[in-house]
């Protein structure tokens, strides 16, 4: 059966848990095996709770992250993943929340898709052009055939009409003095940060964007003073003790903050948990976020 098909079924099947609940419900009016039907509603309004409600939810979550050469507030998002579970509606709820806070830029760390079928993604992604705050994205591994399917140029010719700059393999400084650079998907092997050392910066430190934080593995502390990242999720079902095991990260990273030893250094990298789901389309102990990091000299 095609993969599409497969993931329409479990988003589309789901909602069969709805009568089984009212099948248990009426069960329970009955003396006779009240018990296991009392356990059976109890794991499916988890299964309800991870499913329809949490995916959902929207949380936004404030850093402060004193000692990084700048002085700005920011919004990092990643893993969008627009297509087969979420939509366009989605989009625009997480929009609509970026325009309330006070931003100068607004980080989109990749996977902007997930099996988007046909749609055109000008008109899938058109809510991020109302967006007030200027928008720099890198793209993911669900972007570019790494499980595919291929619609980086497609993708990037969208972003473009929509006024967000794909900043991969480059340098740029934006309005409020803060030093950009972007990092293309480890996976399809476009995360090379030599290019930075061709233009360094002694002066002001560099934020690097990439989708991958194993990226990171790569630099050094003069390459980046911060990398801002997603990818991982945080486990998305986040159950203790198992979904460390589920993180797509060889060196360990999961969500928040953290300093990495690379061969070249240590650096400071911040995971942010994501705001749509790969695989099965429910979250768990880990709702959709939106970091707000404040970046202090």
């Amino acid at each position: 059966m095609d993969k599409l098909l497969i993931k329409q079924a479990l988003f589309f099947g789901s909602y069969l848990v709805f009568p089984v609940l009212a099948w248990l419900a009426w069960r329970l009016r009955r003396p006779r095996g009240r018990l296991i039907a009392g356990a059976a509603m109890a794991a499916l309004l988890v299964f309800v709770w991870a499913r329809f409600v949490e995916p959902q939810m929207l949380r936004v979550r404030e850093t402060t992250l004193p000692g990084t050469g700048a002085r700005a507030t920011i919004a990092l998002v990643s893993d969008i993943h627009l297509g087969v579970y979420k939509d366009t509606g989605y989009l625009r709820r997480v929009v609509d929340r970026l325009n309330t806070l006070q931003l100068d830029a607004v980080l989109i760390a990749g996977d902007l898709t997930y099996e988007p079928g046909g749609a055109p993604l000008r008109e899938m992604f058109a809510p991020l052009a109302e967006l007030r705050a200027p928008v720099h994205a890198v793209l993911g591994n669900h972007d570019q055939q790494a499980p595919g399917p291929d619609i980086d140029a497609e993708l990037r010719a969208a972003l473009a009409a929509l006024g967000v700059e794909v900043i991969e393999g480059r340098v740029l400084v934006d309005p409020v003095g803060i030093r950009w650079a972007g990092l293309g998907d480890r996976w399809a092997g476009k995360d090379d940060p030599t290019f930075l050392r061709r233009f360094p910066d002694p002066a002001r430190p560099t934020f690097v964007l990439a989708h991958n934080p194993d990226s990171a593995i790569e630099l050094s502390p003069t390459d980046a003073g911060l990398v801002l990242a997603g990818h991982t999720h945080g486990g998305q079902i986040r159950i203790p003790l198992l979904y460390p095991h589920v993180i797509p990260s060889v060196y360990g990273f999961d969500r928040g903050e953290r300093l990495f030893a690379t061969p070249r250094g240590t650096v400071r990298v911040f995971v942010t948990s994501g705001l749509g789901e790969i695989g099965l389309p429910m979250r768990l102990f880990n709702p959709p976020t939106i970091d707000v990091l404040h970046l202090r000299p």
